[in-house]
């Protein structure tokens, strides 16, 4: 028997247990379920980020614990009020890949004004990948042509976070 605790781990492998293919797509439907319940319990639509460590903290709540990267985007309007905080690009370990397409139509789609993008570094350690520097030059490039405020990219990790906009200031706003 599989415990609920167990089942909605991230680590679950229903590879260890003699599921049919089946139980293991309702048991990954329940997870999805689960996963977007979880994110709607746990909107944080409306409130006002004020600084890197208010983003980071929020993100970090849903990114820190995580086994694999994603890309999440707090879409925001004029007065960096919350619209919507979504989760658009699951990765692997050490690497996601996003689409700076997609960020930019759901940014319009939500009529945002302002962004901030967030991914986890699940090794613990924040420090930006040359491959994170250029992804997040190219995007703000593309925020700029679209007159989208790309206010800042958060790296978090366990205990820690990286943030763009505090660390490469002279870098990062153009």
């Amino acid at each position: 028997e599989i415990g609920l605790v167990e089942l909605l781990s991230e680590n679950f492998n229903p590879q260890l247990y003699s599921l049919t293919r089946s139980q293991e797509e309702k048991i990954s439907a329940l997870r999805d379920i689960v996963a977007a319940y979880i994110s709607v319990r746990e909107d944080i639509s409306g409130k006002t980020i004020k600084d890197s460590q208010q983003a980071a903290q929020i993100a970090g709540e849903r990114l820190r614990r995580l086994e694999h990267e994603e890309f999440w985007v707090a879409f925001l309007n004029r007065a960096n009020v919350i619209l919507s905080f979504e989760m658009l690009f699951k990765g692997s370990l050490d690497a996601v890949n996003i689409s700076h397409r997609d960020v930019i139509a759901r940014a319009l789609s939500k009529k945002a004004t302002n962004i901030i993008v967030f991914h986890n570094h699940p090794s613990g350690c924040p420090t930006p990948g040359t491959s994170d520097i250029e992804q997040t030059r190219m995007l703000q490039k593309a925020c700029k042509m679209m007159e989208i405020g790309m206010l800042d990219h958060i790296i978090v990790s366990p205990g820690c976070y990286f943030s763009f906009a505090d660390e490469m200031t002279s870098k990062f706003k153009s």
